[in-house]
């Protein structure tokens, strides 16, 4: 007897849970043959886990900086300048000659306040740090491999998508990458 449920034939509804049926029984099948499964993404395994659950409420939008900064950075993440990755961004902001009290930073997790902070701000040059940061300014099909590297826009203000310092720390050889980055901006907004 089938434990999942199954309603009524014709409905959108119906496909959709029938599909969603019929992956389960494959994944299950898949594990008690012991075949092995391919990595996901970590985004893929976040919506695994939360299927079913009631959605997150919307994270606040944080920033620090002075409002009248050339320079923006956008961060996936909320602690900004704590701890080793914050340290290495510093770090790579006072290689920029700039400091933390010269740029301002925020997250990426609410889309809405993060623009309208970016229209009223109307910095020189945004730096998006890591693949979320650059997709939520720039859009979903935004892929940083392809996209890092070169100037884009927002609204009418250069945007670089570049690696996060949590990605520098666990695979140091995207420095020079980085760094490669951060010069274009530093020549751009003239610093």
């Amino acid at each position: 007897m089938n434990a999942f449920y199954s309603p009524p034939p014709g409905s959108v509804r119906a496909d959709f849970i029938r599909i969603v049926n019929s992956f389960s029984t494959y994944l299950c099948s898949r594990k008690h043959s012991k075949i092995s499964f391919p990595e996901i993404s970590e985004a893929s395994e976040t919506i695994i886990r939360s299927w079913g659950k009631e959605a997150p409420a919307q994270a606040d939008f944080l920033f620090e900086g002075p409002e009248n900064a050339s320079v923006f950075f956008i961060d996936s993440g909320i602690s900004f300048f704590k701890g080793e990755t914050g340290e290495l961004l510093s770090r790579i902001i006072a290689a920029m000659g700039l400091s933390a009290e010269k740029v301002l930073i925020c997250n990426s997790g609410a889309p809405g306040a993060m623009a309208e902070k970016i229209r009223q701000v109307s910095p020189k040059v945004i730096i998006t740090l890591g693949q979320e940061a650059g997709r939520v300014v720039l859009g979903s099909e935004f892929s940083l491999e392809a996209l890092r590297g070169k100037f884009h826009e927002f609204e009418g203000i250069r945007v670089m998508p570049t690696f996060h310092p949590s990605l520098l720390l666990k695979q140091p050889q995207y420095k020079r990458q980085v760094w490669e980055d951060m010069k274009l901006v530093m020549e751009y907004a003239g610093l």
